[in-house]
């Protein structure tokens, strides 16, 4: 049996364009859009210094992460992850609909806006366990913990399940009315969004001002 041939080696001007350009011709594995959202989004992030690279890609290197989560989680990032706009563009749907519900699928419908009753249970979920490692992360703080005075993120059941239990300050989920202007109404307080939860930071006494007012 003949030997073949050794592969032919191409010499490329440099890492970026020219060997992008070379691998679409060989294998058609497409251009990349320098002004697609996705590039745009990146390269502010990186220009103005709001990313914390180390902290933005820890779940890469952590043990706490599976692999498969780090996959779909990377997928996310680079708008590859699958959904009914790559089956149109892959001829393998004929509607951007979600499987689910009746809105227009994508990565960030995934993510967070799939309306389905079960979906939105999931995402709830997802939110508070969340929420609550950092409470966690607060709670190692010490002094911190008590200063949570309401706290909505699930559960007594699904605190116990990761090993927390609702601080005594903070067993309403509502906020408490001395958090509000004098003025502002009951029916309002008690109709208003809560939030997550709300930790108020002990003041340090002055006692110049203690003895003007």
């Amino acid at each position: 049996m003949a030997l073949s041939p050794p592969p032919k080696l191409w010499y490329l001007p440099n890492h970026r364009d020219a060997l992008q350009a070379h691998m679409h011709f060989l294998h058609e594995l497409g251009n990349a859009k320098t002004e697609a959202n996705y590039h745009v989004y990146y390269q502010t992030l990186i220009k103005d210094g709001t990313a914390n690279g180390a902290t933005s890609n820890a779940y890469l290197t952590s043990s706490n992460v599976s692999f498969k989560t780090k996959c779909i989680s990377m997928k996310y990032r680079t708008g590859t992850l699958y959904n009914q706009k790559h089956a149109v563009l892959f001829k393998l749907s004929t509607t951007q609909t979600c499987p689910l519900c009746p809105q227009v699928d994508s990565a960030l419908h995934i993510l967070p806006g799939c309306q389905h009753t079960q979906i939105r249970n999931m995402i709830t979920e997802r939110h508070n366990i969340a929420c609550r490692m950092i409470l966690k992360a607060i709670g190692k703080t010490g002094s911190l913990g008590s200063c949570i005075v309401s706290m909505d993120i699930g559960s007594n059941k699904r605190m116990t399940m990761q090993s927390l239990q609702i601080p005594e300050t903070a067993e309403s989920r509502i906020v408490p009315k001395w958090l509000f202007p004098p003025r502002f109404s009951d029916k309002d307080r008690l109709t208003s969004s809560r939030p997550d939860f709300v930790l108020v930071t002990p003041i340090a006494a002055n006692t110049q001002n203690n003895k003007l007012m």
